[in-house]
Order: structure tokens, then sequence, then C-alpha cells
């Protein structure tokens, strides 16, 4: 049953009106004030709220820069954020065949093919923890992600590769990546013709990576649809898990929230994104919860990389989900299946 929208009428400086899906006016109380508890921002254009408290999104409309936006209600952001930290779950577990693979691919001869240059791109963001960007952010706020970088952004120092760029928000982002194989593939697309610094060749012309390019990869490589925000995600959780392990467990309640703060604002720079978004986005939910309730927190063991393919401190976060977040039981929805 398809559904049935609420349209808002007005301004906010003459004040919203509301017409039911029949066109007639709303004056039922409750029935406003459900639709302001939405916040929904005055700026938005052809807003189109959901008539009853059932459907997933409650309201969707237009912003300042004609990009289509929602609110969902929020049984449904629980559930998709549950399913956002399952998929992430399972990332952790396929990360050293994805890893094997990406290495395979950057070393597979000297040309820049398109999986070639998006297998450098994914690798750069599971170690670096890069937002993937556009080019329509590029082009209208001069911000930037991985994707988007222009040569001027970069540059290589023997095996380390030094980025300095405008990110989201206008916050300035600088990282260093030392990875041989990768500083070897950045050398090569410095020299490539265009301002962009990762381009492919078709054989005939020079064309620009786009995020698009960079996510299909990523899915075709995989069984599942992983997004790079997945591995931002498994990225962000790690470093506050790791974080929180140095600090160690903490003597009171005010200690253990004074670490979290710390731990998060630590990361928050890592990413990129404020404390906020840090924490509502990119750290699983368990791992602040277990550590302000118990005061636990991961436990590395091992030193460099395991013969399993992970890090000691992926290793020890995988065994704390495995007893905190077990995995689920039942097969993964088919919309996270890459089609056949």
């Amino acid at each position: 049953m398809s559904t049935q929208w609420i349209t808002r009428h007005g301004g906010k400086s003459a004040g919203f009106k509301y017409h039911n899906p029949q066109g007639r006016a709303i004056a039922d109380r409750e029935q406003i004030a459900r639709i302001n508890a939405m916040a929904i921002p005055p700026a938005w254009r052809d807003v189109h709220i959901a008539a009853t408290t059932r459907p997933a999104i409650q309201a969707w409309g237009f912003d300042v820069k004609g990009r289509k936006q929602y609110r969902y209600h929020e049984r449904a952001v629980a559930a998709r954020e549950q399913r956002k930290y399952y998929r992430v779950r399972r990332l952790a577990r396929d990360l050293p065949r994805i890893r094997e693979s990406l290495y395979t691919e950057i070393a597979r001869g000297n040309t820049l093919t398109r999986d070639r240059v998006a297998a450098a791109v994914v690798r750069l963001i599971s170690k670096g923890f890069f937002r993937v960007g556009s080019e329509r952010y590029a082009r209208e706020n001069k911000t930037f992600g991985i994707s988007s970088l222009l040569k001027r952004h970069v540059h290589v120092e023997k095996n380390a590769i030094i980025f300095d760029f405008k990110g989201k928000s206008n916050k300035q982002q600088k990282h260093v990546v030392v990875d041989r194989a990768l500083a070897r593939i950045m050398r090569a697309m410095l020299a490539s013709p265009g301002p962009k610094l990762f381009r492919f060749t078709d054989g005939t012309k020079w064309k620009n990576l786009s995020e698009r390019d960079v996510n299909d990869y990523v899915r075709r490589v995989t069984s599942v649809r992983y997004t790079a925000k997945d591995f931002r995600t498994w990225g962000g959780t790690v470093r506050v898990a790791t974080v929180l392990s140095d600090l160690g467990a903490p003597a009171n309640d005010r200690e253990a929230k004074k670490n979290v703060v710390l731990a998060i604002r630590l990361v928050s720079a890592e990413l990129g994104n404020t404390p906020a978004i840090c924490r509502a986005s990119y750290v699983h939910p368990i791992i602040i919860a277990r550590y302000l309730d118990h005061g636990e927190t991961i436990m590395p063991r091992e030193a460099g990389k395991t013969a399993a393919g992970h890090y000691p401190e992926e290793r020890a976060l995988i065994r704390f989900l495995d007893e905190h977040f077990p995995e689920r039981r039942k097969r993964v929805r088919a919309e996270d299946k890459v089609a056949a």
C-alpha cells in the first residue's frame, strides 16, 4: 500500500500550514505536534509528511542546494543502524581477503586501469579512514574527499604519502600513509595528465575516477554491498576501542566519561568529523556502552599483523564483538547481496 502524504505550505515568516492527502487544511493539534517534533528545516521546499507513523520515511523534501532529504521514523533508524553494524562486523571478517585482493590488483602491471586505481583508493580508505568525497562538493564547496583530490593536495616522500586538503565542513585534513606499494602507484598517478589525482586510462583516453567507481569496485570484489563508509566505520570503531584500551579501566564513572570524550575527540580529528558525528555514526555503540557500564574494552595480545590477516587490535575487537555483539544467525538481507 502506497504512503499517503501531508503537504506543507507557507513560509517561516508567515508560518506553515499543512494539508492532508485530500487537500484540506489540518487543524488537529496532535497531528501538528507530531509534524513539529520532526524539526523539518524551514528552508526545505516541496515538503511531504507521512499521514501516519507507520512508514519508515516520515518526511522528505529538498534542501537549499536541491538535494532530496529525509526524516525517518526513529524505529527505522534504529533498525537501519543495527543492520549497518552487522554489515561492518561482516566486513571485519572479510578484511584479510579484501586486503589480499587490493594488494594483488595494485601490483598488477604498470598501466593505471580503472580497477587498479580504485583498488588504491580503497586501500587508502582502509588505512587512512578517508571520506570518499564527490565532484559536486568539490565543485560547489571547494571541499574534498579521497576520490576528488587534486594533485596539489598530495606529495610523496619515499614510502610516505602526505595528504593536505580541505575536507567536509571546511575542516583541514592532514594524513600520512606509509605504504610502499601505494607510494609507487601514487607517483604514477602524479605523473598522469591533468590536475586530478585519481585518473585511469582505458587505452585511448584518460578519465577521472568517481565516487561511484570506488563503491562499484568494492561491491564487485566482495559478495556484500559494502561501501567506503563501512571501512571508515570499522576504522573509527577500532581506533576508539584502541584509545580506550590504552587509557585502561576507569577508576569511577566520572573517569569513564572523561576517557570516552577524549577517545572520541582524538578519533574524530582523524576522521575529519565533529565529535558528535563521530560518536553517532562511526563508532559501534557497544564499545562505548561496555566501557561506561563495566569499564571493559579490547585487549590486544599479538604483535604485528596476525597470520589471519588482521592487526592485533582488530583481532581483539572481533573477539570483543563475539562476546558482546554476536553475529546474527539468519541469512544476510537480499538488499545487501550483489546482484548476480
